[in-house]
């Protein structure tokens, strides 16, 4: 006569293993969550970025192409939003703020919000944070000159400056070389400065 044992045993896992992978697997994540954050937050500074690069490389082919200078204006509504136009030169004499304001420099392109309609990117600096070229940043998103007007000359030159873009914990600058009115996009990454390529 056969008789057969009968075994007792669980397939599958114990609760404390089921504990342990949980506790691991909350634990990776807590620790990916800020990167994935993080990268976000870039892309949507970058891809900001990557539009008002545009508008400048066009704004620079305009003025080849017309033989006369164009300017983007960064201007402030009565709301304090933060928009650009681009303008053209309408008496050969450079764009102006007092031509635009007499109807001479005609508004070719805008008004446009600042931050390319990008979710959390605003235009600003972060506290603290540092200069390209060294030391501390300040305050002033803006920068071209003594003036919130970037210009490009029929020659290919333009107002050298940057301007910066800011999420709640990262920083992009769009920058405008003199000479040649390059226009490069930089990240900031900690405490670093990162021309970004293409």
């Amino acid at each position: 006569m056969n008789t057969t044992k009968r075994h007792n045993s669980f397939s599958g896992y114990s609760l404390l293993e089921f504990l342990v992978a949980l506790a691991i697997v909350l634990i990776m994540g807590s620790v990916a969550l800020p990167n994935i954050q993080g990268f976000r937050q870039e892309a949507a500074l970058v891809g900001a970025a990557q539009g008002f690069k545009a508008e400048f490389m066009r704004a620079r082919s305009v003025a080849a192409a017309r033989n006369a200078h164009t300017a983007i204006r960064f201007e402030t509504d009565p709301s304090g939003l933060t928009l650009y136009s681009t303008y053209v030169d309408g008496n050969f004499n450079g764009v102006l703020s007092a031509d635009i304001a007499a109807g001479i420099d005609q508004r070719i392109a805008g008004p446009f919000r600042l931050d390319a309609g990008q979710a959390g990117v605003e235009v600003g600096v972060l506290p603290e944070a540092p200069s390209p070229d060294g030391g501390a940043l300040g305050l002033e998103p803006i920068r071209f000159g003594t003036s919130r007007m970037v210009s490009f000359s029929p020659f290919g030159t333009g107002t050298p400056g940057t301007f910066y873009l800011r999420t709640r914990i990262s920083m992009a600058g769009v920058r405008v070389t003199g000479g040649s009115a390059r226009v490069r996009i930089m990240i900031l990454r900690g405490k670093r400065w990162i021309l970004r390529q293409g």
